[in-house]
């Protein structure tokens, strides 16, 4: 019998272990996959690293750097702020406090027709506050949040295109208490990519544990108390068993009612010869003729390893309530492309197309899963973001310590 089961290898499920690991308890990770990382994870398709939808891992994220280093992930970072496609061209928004042409930046920021002065200094002050207003009410939406401070054209140009990327959720559902705590994160740091994919992340926090801790290719297909049956037949008991699972699988193994609100991702990836525009950073669609073609970016601007050598890849992400793989869909997609890019979107070669369901959690479940015999981590715990995920893990081990 272990002192602990990890059931699940995922980046909250890893940290866990990783604390277990140091305080020298007795544990076991179960993971179905013949790979860590879960909705964290990348792989290799001609040469391209792909990563599981699109992902940016922010400097700011205090409890991903406390255990791993810019160092060892070969991190880069974007431009801070993004390019944005409107109806009268292409604007520019970036922070100058993080440019190294402040006034330069400063004044382009100012005097750009996105957004008022007012809505660019409320902005500005949000970021800097230290908790959301007590006035807002606990039921409202981000939507409505952002429509008590800003004007319409800067919440759709830049707000709900940016916003809508980060929450895989266009219009803005999600309680402003998660914007409001990701946008300290972003306001503090910068946004960035690991040199060899998102997966660099769960790898180092494998590296950090015993090998023979983790059994990959493990499928649970019950629990009872503290004994799992595999699908092998074969029978694994613990002192307590931490489930380091996606929510949808933990409301199934629990009998609970399943997700409602999940978020999906639909990402596409292609081949180019040349990038289609300089700058490394995220560019927003905002054309209000363009509803499939959501956000842009090219990871080999800031990391050239994500492609063969003088290729560039270009990660597309689309509105996720279409199906891609409708001919007409996708036909669509190309045609906002060649509108955004021009004609060398014809030379792009599709990689892979990626919809990701329950890429993010339903956030409504939260009071459901505290309800339980089981110590559980993942970033449905909490806003949903790697931060938390990594939090989720030291949260249970230290828990699980606790109990021990």
């Amino acid at each position: 019998m272990h002192d602990v089961v990890i059931v699940g290898a995922g980046i909250s499920g890893l940290r866990c272990a990783v604390e277990l690991e140091t305080a020298g308890v007795d544990y076991l990770i179960l993971e179905k996959n013949s790979f860590v990382g879960g909705r964290c994870s990348s792989h290799i398709c001609d040469g391209f690293i792909l990563d599981r939808g699109f992902q940016i891992l922010l400097d700011s994220y205090d409890e991903v750097f406390s255990v791993v280093s810019e160092k060892d992930l070969g991190y880069q970072r974007f431009l801070s702020g993004a390019l944005i496609d409107t109806d009268r061209g292409v604007r520019e928004v970036f922070d100058p406090f993080k440019s190294s042409r402040q006034l330069r930046t400063a004044t382009k920021l100012l005097l750009s027709d996105i957004g008022s002065f007012r809505d660019k200094w409320r902005l500005w002050r949000s970021s800097k506050a230290k908790a959301l207003p007590s006035s807002v009410p606990m039921q409202a939406s981000t939507d409505q949040y952002l429509r008590n401070l800003f004007s319409e054209r800067f919440l759709e140009e830049f707000l709900r295109p940016f916003w809508g990327s980060v929450f895989l959720d266009y219009d803005l559902r999600v309680p402003p208490d998660h914007f409001f705590e990701l946008l300290k994160f972003f306001s503090a740091g910068w946004g960035g990519l690991p040199s060899h994919g998102m997966q660099a992340l769960p790898d180092a926090l494998a590296g950090q544990l015993s090998k023979e801790r983790i059994r990959l290719n493990t499928s649970v297909v019950s629990i009872n108390g503290n004994r799992l049956e595999l699908s092998s037949g074969e029978l694994v008991e613990a002192r307590k068993v931490i489930l380091a699972l996606p929510q949808e699988v933990v409301c199934r193994l629990m009998n609970f009612r399943p997700p409602v609100n999940e978020r999906s991702s639909a990402c596409v990836y292609f081949a180019a010869n040349i990038p289609p525009f300089a700058l490394p950073a995220l560019r927003l669609n905002a054309k209000t003729d363009h509803k499939i073609v959501r956000t842009i970016c090219i990871p080999t601007s800031i990391q050239p390893n994500y492609a063969p050598q003088d290729k560039v890849l270009v990660s597309v992400n689309l509105d996720p309530q279409f199906d891609y793989a409708n001919p007409e869909i996708r036909r669509g997609a190309l045609n906002e492309l060649v509108e955004l890019f021009g004609s060398q979107v014809n030379d792009w070669e599709e990689i892979e197309f990626m919809r990701i369901l329950n890429a993010l959690p339903d956030y409504s479940l939260n009071a459901d899963l505290e309800d339980m015999d089981y110590l559980v981590c993942g970033d449905y715990s909490s806003t949903p973001s790697i931060n938390n995920a990594f939090a989720s893990g030291r949260i249970a081990a230290m828990k699980c310590l606790k109990d021990c």
